[in-house]
């Protein structure tokens, strides 16, 4: 049999696996419990007020209390709260990110800019959630959807979380260099980009809980870092879909054209050879 925690071939009876040190799920029992069943002893659920306050208190809990939200995802609770709460706690944190490009710009792009941001967020989980739901199925996992969009609407509020973290730094590099574009545009890019390594961080350590006592594990986890870089890619295209940001005028979104990639390597290199603003 395999290990289901690292993968590695392990005799039939052992309850300690001899490579990676950890606890095998199902020794001496015929099969390993699946990841939709009770196979963790169920425990007291926190809770949160139902009030706004309470609602974005799911900052606090993805920032200090991941353990819960893991037990709670594992056993099924809340989750449609889990997922309302954190698109609640995107859409407030990735508005006031946006607000700041949007002053540190002005004109238009204050109201734009707020707008943008979220929808870029939001929209490109939408349009990634089938594909994970899909394949982990398909791969043997017993997660529900409804647990899948748990898991991953709390990784994406944790990206708008650390942007949240990032905005004072923002508006200070853009207003003490007005008008520097190339800087601006590399420099929300290497925001996002850190953000997004946290809400990955997050996802990866849910979905390997979630799986530790299955011998779906290896197979999971080769499927959610393939779909983080999926993510990756359809939201720097949605990103560059939604421009301008940093450009002072009256129009919300420009004409399709171009890629996101293409685009960045550009301003890189303008950046660098001292080309342009």
């Amino acid at each position: 049999m395999k290990c289901p925690q690292c993968g590695a071939d392990i005799a039939q009876d052992v309850k300690l696996c001899p490579h990676c040190q950890r606890p095998v799920a199902g020794s001496g029992n015929p099969g390993i419990p699946n990841v939709g069943q009770q196979a963790h002893p169920a425990g007291p659920s926190l809770s949160r007020p139902l009030n706004l306050v309470g609602r974005l208190g799911l900052i606090e809990w993805l920032l200090k209390n991941r353990e819960q939200i893991i037990q709670d995802i594992r056993e099924s609770r809340n989750l449609g709260r889990y997922a309302a709460d954190a698109l609640l706690v995107t859409f407030v944190c990735s508005v006031f990110y946006g607000f700041v490009v949007g002053i540190s710009v002005g004109g238009w792009q204050i109201l734009f800019d707020p707008l943008k941001v979220p929808w870029v967020l939001v929209f490109t989980l939408l349009l990634c959630l089938p594909t994970l739901y899909v394949f982990s199925a398909y791969l043997g996992s017993g997660l529900t959807l409804a647990q899948v969009g748990a898991v991953t609407f709390g990784a994406t509020a944790m990206v708008s979380v650390i942007l949240l973290a990032f905005a004072p730094v923002t508006w200070f590099f853009m207003f003490t260099a007005p008008g520097s574009h190339h800087f601006a545009v590399l420099l929300n890019v290497a925001v996002f980009a850190v953000a997004g390594a946290f809400g990955a961080g997050f996802l990866m350590r849910v979905m390997r809980e979630l799986h530790a006592q299955t011998g779906e594990l290896p197979r999971v986890r080769r499927l959610v870092r393939w779909w983080i870089v999926l993510y990756a890619i359809v939201g720097a295209q949605m990103a560059w879909l939604l421009r301008p940001y940093f450009t002072v005028t009256e129009v919300f979104i420009r004409p399709r054209g171009g890629n996101f990639f293409v685009a960045v390597m550009q301003t890189i290199f303008e950046f660098l050879s001292g080309q342009g603003r």
